[in-house]
C-alpha cells in the first residue's frame, strides 16, 4: 500500500473534488483519478464513485481516507520524536487570522516568533464566517476562528481544536448616550435603541437576537455592516448602539464611545486555533500554540482596562482531537 496514494484519497475526501484535490497537489486531475485507481486495484475495493460528472468516495473510501490520516498523524509523531534528538525545525508557519484576531495577537506573536531563531511565521488574513472556518485548516498550519456558540461548534471534520480566550461582547454607545452612565446594562435596557449590526448570519447578529427574545420587542437594525472599526465609528457619531468585543474594542475608548457589559445574556465570542492532528503534532507548531496561548492570556491579564474575561488554557495547551 502505497502512503502517497493514501495521502492522495485523505485530500479528496477532505477537498470535496478531485479538482481542488488535484489543485492543492498541484498535479492534473487525471493524475489525481489514476493514482486513485491505482489505489484501489491494491486494495481490491472500490474507493470512489461517480456522482454526475464528477466521484465520491464510497463508504470504504470514507473509511480509507480516515484511516490515511490517522497514518498522516502517526508519521508525524515520529517524526517530532526525532525532532527530539536532531533539533529539526519547520522553518516557515502559516497561520489564518481573521482581522480582530490578528489585531489582538499578532503583534505580540511576531515578537515571541523573533525569539526563535530561524523561524518565520506568515499571518495570512481569512474571515470565511464560522462554516467557513474548518476548511481552511486544509491549507494553512493553524487557523483562529471565533463563534458565539462556543468552541464545541468546531468540534469535528476530525481537527484539533485549541481553546485561546473567551472574550465578552459589550455594549457600545456614544459617550453622551443616556444608558453611559450605568456600569452595565440589560437587553430590556438597550433594546428600544438603534442598533448598528452586522448581517444576518454573522455570529454577532446571534447575540443581538437573544437581546430580542430576552426583551420580549424586536431591535430595530438601523445600519448593518461587517467591519468593527466601521461599527465604532458610527457609534461614536451616535448612529446607535452595537456590540463589540472588548478587548478589540477597550483601547478605542478615548475616540468617543464607552463599552457597558451586558448582563442577562450570553454576550461572549469563544476564539480557537484549529489545525490538522498531524500538523499538530509537529515541534515548531506545538511552540507556536503555546506562543498563542501566551499571548491570549496577555490579552486577558494585560493593563487593558475592564473585566479580563475568561481564559481558557492558559497554563498548557490542550491539544484535544475531536473524531469525524
Amino acid at each position: 500500500m502505497d502512503f502517497k496514494r493514501l495521502q492522495i484519497l485523505r485530500e479528496v475526501a477532505d477537498r470535496g473534488t478531485v479538482g481542488a484535490a488535484a489543485d492543492a497537489l498541484r498535479v492534473t486531475p487525471s493524475a489525481v483519478s489514476q493514482q486513485l485507481r491505482t489505489l484501489q486495484d491494491e486494495l481490491g475495493v472500490v474507493l470512489v464513485e461517480k456522482s454526475g460528472r464528477g466521484v465520491r468516495l464510497t463508504e470504504a473510501g470514507r473509511a480509507m481516507a480516515t484511516a490515511a490520516a490517522e497514518v498522516s498523524t502517526a508519521m508525524a509523531r515520529a517524526e517530532a520524536t526525532i525532532d527530539t534528538y536532531r533539533r529539526g525545525w519547520q522553518a516557515h508557519v502559516r497561520a489564518a487570522f481573521f482581522p480582530s484576531a490578528a489585531e489582538m495577537f499578532l503583534p505580540g506573536l511576531l515578537h515571541r516568533a523573533q525569539s526563535v531563531p530561524g523561524l518565520r511565521l506568515e499571518a495570512c488574513f481569512e474571515d470565511p464566517g464560522v462554516a467557513g472556518f474548518a476548511g481552511l485548516a486544509a491549507d494553512y498550519d493553524l487557523v483562529l476562528a471565533h463563534s458565539v456558540d462556543g468552541p464545541e461548534v468546531f468540534a469535528r471534520n476530525g481537527l484539533v481544536v485549541v481553546p485561546l480566550l473567551e472574550e465578552p461582547l459589550d455594549v457600545a454607545m456614544q459617550a453622551g448616550h443616556p444608558l453611559a452612565a450605568r456600569s452595565r446594562v440589560t437587553a430590556r435596557d438597550v433594546v428600544g435603541y438603534p442598533w448598528i449590526g452586522v448581517p444576518e448570519g454573522f455570529p454577532f447578529d446571534a447575540v443581538l437576537k437573544q437581546i430580542e427574545k430576552q426583551a420580549g420587542a424586536p431591535a430595530v437594525r438601523a445600519q448593518l455592516y461587517p467591519d468593527l472599526r466601521v461599527l465604532e465609528a458610527l457609534v461614536r457619531a451616535g448612529h446607535g448602539l452595537s456590540l463589540l468585543p472588548r478587548y478589540t474594542a477597550v483601547g478605542n475608548e478615548s475616540r468617543g464611545f464607552v463599552l457597558r457589559p451586558l448582563v442577562g445574556v450570553a454576550a461572549r465570542r469563544s476564539i480557537v486555533a484549529l489545525l490538522r492532528p498531524d500538523v499538530a503534532e509537529r515541534t515548531t507548531i506545538r511552540d507556536v500554540l503555546r506562543m498563542l496561548v501566551l499571548e491570549a492570556e496577555a490579552v486577558a491579564t494585560g493593563t487593558r482596562e475592564g473585566d479580563s474575561g475568561h481564559l481558557a488554557g492558559a497554563a498548557s495547551v490542550p491539544l484535544s482531537q475531536n473524531a469525524r
